[in-house]
């Protein structure tokens, strides 16, 4: 009897162990800023860009760029994935120029050059800045939210509070609540979780045109996810979504239905 108490101890112990690892280091499985951090570090692209350091709140510092293109009928402000900073997304989000577009690309707190105290409330306050700056170049109805992964946390908070031309959401999740449980089916997630991203219940308020686009094989961001976040904007007349059968996490922009689907979004929300 007592060896099966003293199993039952180590189970539990063990237990909250594995709990508490995931509570402290959570942001770490959340965020992975891997890249250049040097204030002189170059950023090379093949698009002519500007570099902005933005001033946020509690001592933020953002950094971004605005890629350029000769004859734009917009600006894409794009919110990147997790992994990766502008060393990796700079190329990225520099192929939607293709489409026509100026590109404005900032870094989360803590990534690359960006600095500063890093919460859901101060990445949601970082968006809205960076909006405000975009403001000043071009007006509202040609600007578009594009939020990837991660980044779809900032664009349908962003969408609920501003008013675009257009949002685009590429393999975005409901709730980071879901992603967490997907990925750790034992943890109560839902008591330790200090980033809820409640896609859900922001992007609903959106007043602008939404694209939501998800592959069925994303085993990162469950396609299920996505498609409730879909069925949530159920009330909203200009939203529609995108399967891309075969479609993983990151391999989105390799299908030709995707661009093509973009182009006539685009074409019609944003014409030349």
């Amino acid at each position: 009897m007592n060896n099966i108490i003293n199993i039952a101890l180590i189970i539990v112990v063990v237990y909250i162990a594995i709990c508490a690892f995931y509570f402290i280091f959570q942001e770490r499985f959340i965020f992975v800023p891997w890249g250049k951090k040097r204030s002189d570090a170059p950023i090379l692209l093949g698009s002519e860009f500007t570099e902005y350091f933005l001033d946020g709140a509690y001592n933020g510092r953002i950094h971004a760029i605005h890629i350029k293109v000769r004859t734009p009928r917009g600006i894409i402000i794009y919110f990147h994935g997790n992994t990766g900073s502008m060393d990796r997304w700079g190329a990225i989000a520099e192929e939607l120029t293709s489409f026509g577009f100026d590109i404005f690309l900032p870094d989360y707190r803590g990534y690359g050059k960006s600095r500063g105290s890093r919460t859901e409330e101060t990445l949601y306050s970082d968006a809205l800045l960076c909006y405000k700056k975009v403001q000043e170049l071009y007006p509202e109805k040609q600007i578009c939210i594009y939020g990837r992964s991660l980044g779809t946390a900032m664009a349908s908070w962003l969408s609920a509070y501003t008013h675009p031309g257009a949002v685009v959401l590429e393999t975005p999740f409901n709730n980071m609540i879901e992603v967490g449980m997907h990925h750790s089916k034992i943890i109560p997630v839902k008591l330790f979780l200090r980033y809820t991203f409640r896609n859900d219940l922001h992007l609903k308020q959106a007043k602008s045109p939404v694209l939501i686009a998800h592959g069925t094989k994303d085993n990162v961001v469950k396609y299920k996810s996505g498609l409730r976040l879909y069925k949530s904007l159920k009330d909203h007349a200009q939203a529609e979504m995108l399967t891309i059968p075969g479609g993983n996490h990151g391999n989105l922009n390799g299908f030709p239905v995707f661009r093509d689907t973009l182009n006539r979004f685009f074409d019609k929300h944003f014409p030349r």
